[in-house]
């Protein structure tokens, strides 16, 4: 099926890179199958799911994509589950009736959300991103729209789409080893090519990419997402190829030397300390920003301590710069208590650096992101995809943060790392909790298309 204004076809299970127009393509897949389904009574009927992994992506990527296109002819219902409907009459004097169910499906128990509806097709947005166990069950609630009775139907199946996910995925399994009966992979040309290497990257056009012309500023919707982006965010989202996490491969394997600097603590500048709250050591970070760089210029390791040790260690070493303001980040665990009028962690920091003179400024999350995006965000801020470091360390004065390129994945794992008892695991995490809080990597989900 051709995505109409452009040169790109999107089938079953196609693998396309970050912002082609595989979310367009397979919208319009969904439109383009209702078109030929059997006619019963004049009506040619169909039921999709469209599903994604969280309901604010399903809201604000999948569906606002779906509106961009069909949205003038169709009725969508914010309930649980957000329906739609779509009503169209053809030249050929039959109607198409589709019914939407949008789902979203973050969690292994979201599973019954499938279970008891029957579907002509579903799509799988971002199908990567999305527990196997749903495709599994996805694949057994297709074939079954309409009923015999009702005509029954031409085609039923599962379409998916992803941008090129981990080694470690379920994706790369199915695609590259398995290669099940009656599934199809296809892939499209990434944006740009890699001509250099990932140390010395050198970005050009790719001849072979589609869409380009499609889009508002063409190429340079790739080039300028460059800097900022860690060289494996770029491999995954603009050249199309699998992420790789080997189990035991380090982390942060591009810190080095070129991230040394002889820069200590500046008392013209803000204090940023963030925190891990493992107390075996309990671990933080002494951070200070200047000109959109972040310089690690001191560190507090103290094994078998607790908040108030950790409150009592900062005030003794900055006592004399209580002009600073001091900006607290770190783990949301240091917030337990709170809900039931106990002294988190968090609070007993605040109240000891107030009471000793420091004007203080909490800016510690509810809840801790995703592993990975906070990974990804320190990374790039270790060196970016462009070759731009503006993550500094004083060695002398942060011997553990300097251990960072140490820090390796855990067998089995993309994401989780393996802790160590000197604590380069702990703080190197205090630090990623500022890092992504401040620097987040953030996906560009709306297509910039022309319609």
């Amino acid at each position: 099926m051709q995505v109409p204004l452009t040169n790109n076809y999107v089938t079953v299970d196609g693998v396309i890179h970050h912002n082609s127009g595989k979310s367009v393509g397979c919208c319009w897949e969904v439109f383009s199958k209702t078109m030929t389904q059997k006619v019963h009574n004049g009506v040619r009927s169909s039921r999709w799911g469209i599903v994604r992994n969280t309901y604010g992506e399903l809201k604000t990527t999948t569906i606002e994509t779906w509106n961009e296109w069909f949205g003038d002819f169709t009725d969508i219902v914010y309930g649980h589950p957000i329906t739609g409907i779509l009503k169209m009459p053809l030249a050929d004097g039959t109607t198409i009736e589709l019914q939407l169910v949008f789902l979203a499906l973050d969690r292994p128990k979201d599973i019954r959300k499938l279970k008891s509806i029957e579907f002509t097709g579903i799509w799988f947005n971002e199908a990567s991103e999305i527990h196997y166990s749903h495709i599994s069950m996805g694949t057994g609630r297709v074939n079954r729209y309409p009923a015999k009775a009702a005509g029954g139907f031409n085609w039923s199946g599962i379409i998916m789409d992803t941008n090129s996910p981990d080694e470690a995925n379920w994706w790369h399994e199915m695609g590259e080893e398995e290669q099940p009966e009656d599934w199809e992979f296809f892939e499209q040309p990434p944006a740009l090519l890699n001509l250099g290497t990932d140390q010395e990257p050198n970005f050009v056009e790719n001849p072979q990419a589609e869409n380009i012309i499609n889009h508002t500023i063409g190429f340079d919707y790739y080039f300028k997402q460059l800097p900022g982006k860690t060289i494996e965010w770029v491999k995954v989202f603009i050249l199309n190829q699998y992420g790789n996490s080997e189990p035991g491969s380090y982390v942060y394997a591009n810190y080095g030397p070129k991230n040394y600097t002889d820069r200590e603590f500046d008392p013209g500048l803000p204090i940023i300390w963030t925190h891990d709250f493992n107390f075996v050591p309990l671990c933080s970070a002494i951070l200070q920003e200047d000109g959109g760089s972040v310089y690690a210029v001191d560190e507090i390791v103290i094994k078998g301590a607790e908040a108030q040790h950790a409150a009592t260690e900062f005030i003794e070493r900055y006592k004399e710069h209580k002009k600073c303001p001091v900006y607290v980040y770190g783990d949301a665990d240091g917030n337990k208590g709170e809900k039931h009028g106990l002294e988190s962690a968090y609070i007993i920091i605040r109240d000891m650096l107030q009471k000793a003179g420091f004007k203080v400024y909490m800016k510690v999350p509810r809840s801790n992101g995703p592993i990975k995006d906070g990974q990804n965000s320190l990374r790039a801020k270790i060196i970016d995809a462009t070759g731009k470091r503006s993550f500094f360390v004083n060695p002398n004065k942060c011997p553990t943060v300097n251990k960072l390129g140490t820090i390796q994945l855990k067998s089995g794992s993309s994401f989780q790392e393996e802790r160590d008892e000197a604590g380069v695991q702990d703080i190197g995490t205090s630090i990623r909790y500022y890092i992504n809080a401040k620097f987040p990597i953030k996906k560009k989900e709306m297509s910039h298309f022309k319609r």
